[in-house]
């Protein structure tokens, strides 16, 4: 009896063991771009790790690997992240591409605090891509690219070997189209998903023409597996579940093969367990685009009637206070992606709505798009006003 009990268990882990190998053979991968790296579509996500035990953190990134995931992205403002990345990966090192980000917006601090320290905890010498990080605004784009901006550090350190590759973060897609002209970028990382669309209408076939390489963060709203808004968390919130489903398993499969549909080398969920590995890696096992059906029900390609507002935040600031950016956005989700109920509250709790705007139109005469801001704000208002 003990004899079958040992052959019975030798067989489980052998089955085990080959079902990983097998997962691990049918990540499909991708070219980033300019950088010919050949990319898992689902990368590794890092910042969920900051929560778990150096122990727990290593043993999800080594799980990520095992299941055909090569690519990390992680950053030196993530708490610890870079710590337990670079554990999880030294003695594979030259089997993944490790991508970090420095936020600091000099080429002395990027240099020093930036570089130096992710070299070291990352435990390795040469690193394949850093990252300007959340890069939101035309301002912060020509710093960084000064002469004595982060690029030029980053740059110098490219000549000295310690990195292959240099890209950029950022959450407004008209901000990085102008990176992408610049020419100075091999990759950008930028928000898309259900209800985060923008990146779609103009972006990633720039960044195709200019054989950039694009990386997707936030494919589920927020950090890992919910919707995130403000720093409110709504995966309880009905009109959100329509869209990326209730349970993990549902939001890895809509969420990642909606992201993975489009023109993009790989998407970068927050990964933070074992579990949360194993259905995202699922996903880029077993990939196939949506399908016509599919489309239809999550209106995939289409973007809300015009005028809408592409939130580059030029508008900004506003003399009377108002968030504009957040106010049209929330006419969007309401009238567009009937996230309606949610959208009302959240407006309700503004601090300044449009019944404070005095009609100064400095708004329009800085809108990039030439977009009625104030008629927008009053169709706002009229739709999101009323109680509920």
């Amino acid at each position: 009896m003990q004899h079958c009990r040992t052959l019975l268990i030798t067989s489980n882990v052998i089955l085990y063991l080959l079902h990983l190998s097998f997962t691990a053979m049918l990540m499909q991968k991708r070219r980033l771009g300019r950088t010919n790296l050949e990319a898992s579509v689902i990368g590794f996500g890092a910042i969920p790790i900051i929560k778990r035990s150096r122990q727990e953190a290593v043993s999800i990134v080594r799980k990520a690997h095992e299941l055909g995931i090569n690519y990390f992205d992680t950053a030196r403002v993530y708490g610890d992240s870079e710590d337990k990345v670079g554990e999880g990966l030294e003695d594979i090192r030259e089997e993944v591409i490790i991508a970090t980000k420095t936020h600091q917006r000099t080429r002395e601090e990027a240099a020093r605090a930036g570089l130096r320290q992710s070299l070291r905890k990352l435990r390795t010498d040469r690193i394949d891509l850093v990252q300007v990080h959340g890069i939101d605004s035309l301002d912060m784009l020509r710093k960084c690219l000064e002469s004595d901006g982060s690029v030029q550090a980053l740059k110098d350190a490219r000549k000295e070997g310690k990195l292959d590759y240099i890209g950029m973060s950022g959450h407004v897609p008209y901000v990085l189209m102008e990176a992408v002209r610049s020419g100075e970028f091999d990759t950008i990382l930028v928000p898309l998903n259900f209800v985060q669309r923008l990146a779609s209408e103009e972006l990633l076939n720039l960044a195709r023409e200019n054989d950039v390489g694009v990386v997707i963060m936030k494919p589920f709203g927020g950090p890992n597996f919910e919707a995130l808004t403000w720093g409110y968390r709504v995966k309880d919130t009905e009109a959100f579940h329509k869209f990326f489903g209730t349970t993990k398993a549902e939001i890895a499969q809509r969420s990642l093969r909606y992201v993975l549909t489009h023109d993009v080398a790989t998407v970068v969920p927050g990964l933070g367990s074992i579990e949360e590995v194993e259905l995202a890696a699922a996903v880029g096992g077993g990939f196939s685009p949506l399908s016509s059906d599919e489309r239809e029900a999550y209106r995939f390609g289409e973007l809300p009637r015009e005028p809408f507002c592409r939130e580059c935040r030029g508008c900004l600031p506003c003399p009377d206070g108002l968030s504009i950016h957040l106010i049209l956005r929330l006419k969007t989700w309401a009238d567009f992606y009937g996230i309606t109920d949610w959208a009302r509250e959240q407006y309700q709790r503004l601090p300044s709505r449009y019944e404070d705007c005095s009609d100064c139109k400095e708004c329009e005469a800085k809108c990039p798009y030439e977009l009625p801001v104030i008629s927008m704000l009053e169709q706002a208002d009229r739709l999101l006003g009323m109680k509920i």
